[in-house]
C-alpha cells in the first residue's frame, strides 16, 4: 500500500487562473504583447491600472482605459464560474482518476486552503471520492509543520516510507522532510525549481507526464 499526497494551489489547481486569463484577454484584445505567467503573477496585489501599465508601458491612455475595462469584465465573468476560477492543471484530473483506480494507492490532499475552499475544488471537479483524506488549514498547524501530513498518514494507515508528497512550494518540501516523507516538487507552480531543491525536494517533475513517471516508479517500503 502507498499514499500519494498532493498540495492543492499551484499543484492540482491554478488558483491565480482568473487573473492570468483576464490579463491575457485584455492585452491581446488590443494587439498588445502578453507577458509570461510568472510576470503576471508577480504583479498580483497591485492596483489594476498599475499592473496593466506595467504589462503595457507603451499603450496610450485611451487604449489603457479599454484594456482595464476588458480585464474587469473578463475577471468578473471568470469569477462567476462554479470553480471560481481555480482551474485544474492540464493532465491532473486524469492522473487523479488513474491513481484512484489503483487498489494499492491511496490519495490525500494537504493544503493551506480553508476547508470550504478545498471542498469547492474537489466538488467542482468531482474528485472528492478519489481521496481517502482531505486536510485543510482548518485542521491543524500550517505548513511547513508536518502535523497535517502526519494526520493524513495516520488516517490512511500508512508509514512515512509508504508516502510521497507532491507540491509546488518550499513549504511542501519542508513539511515532507519534517515528516520523513519523500518530496516531489512540480515545476508548474508558484515557486522556482531552485527553491524547491534548496528546501529538500528529492525529485523535480517539470511536467505532469514526468510526475506520472515518478509516481509510477515509487515503490513503498514496508
Amino acid at each position: 500500500m502507498r499514499l500519494v499526497v498532493f498540495d492543492c494551489d499551484g499543484t492540482l489547481v491554478d488558483s491565480q487562473h482568473t487573473i492570468v486569463s483576464a490579463t491575457e484577454a485584455a492585452l491581446s484584445a488590443f494587439g498588445l504583447p502578453t507577458p509570461d505567467r510568472r510576470s503576471i503573477l508577480y504583479a498580483v496585489g497591485l492596483p489594476v491600472d498599475v499592473s496593466m501599465r506595467r504589462h503595457a508601458p507603451n499603450a496610450d491612455d485611451a487604449t489603457m482605459a479599454k484594456v482595464i475595462e476588458v480585464f474587469r469584465d473578463t475577471y468578473r465573468e471568470l469569477s462567476l464560474q462554479d470553480d471560481r476560477g481555480q482551474i485544474m492543471f492540464e493532465g491532473m484530473h486524469d492522473m487523479i482518476q488513474q491513481l484512484g483506480a489503483q487498489d494499492e494507492t491511496l490519495l490525500s490532499i494537504v493544503t493551506m486552503k480553508s476547508r470550504r475552499g478545498l471542498s469547492r475544488v474537489v466538488d467542482a471537479y468531482d474528485i472528492r471520492g478519489f481521496f481517502q483524506s482531505l486536510k485543510s488549514a482548518d485542521d491543524g498547524p500550517g505548513k511547513p509543520a508536518p502535523d497535517l501530513l502526519i494526520d493524513a498518514m495516520s488516517e490512511c494507515g500508512v508509514t512515512p516510507a509508504q508516502t510521497i508528497m507532491v507540491g509546488d512550494t518550499s513549504f511542501d518540501m519542508m513539511m515532507a522532510k519534517a515528516a520523513n516523507v519523500r518530496a516531489i516538487g512540480v515545476g508548474w507552480g508558484y515557486q522556482d525549481i531552485d527553491e524547491l531543491v534548496d528546501a529538500g525536494a528529492d525529485e523535480i517533475a517539470e511536467t505532469t507526464d514526468a510526475l506520472a513517471t515518478i509516481l509510477a516508479g515509487f515503490q513503498p517500503q514496508s
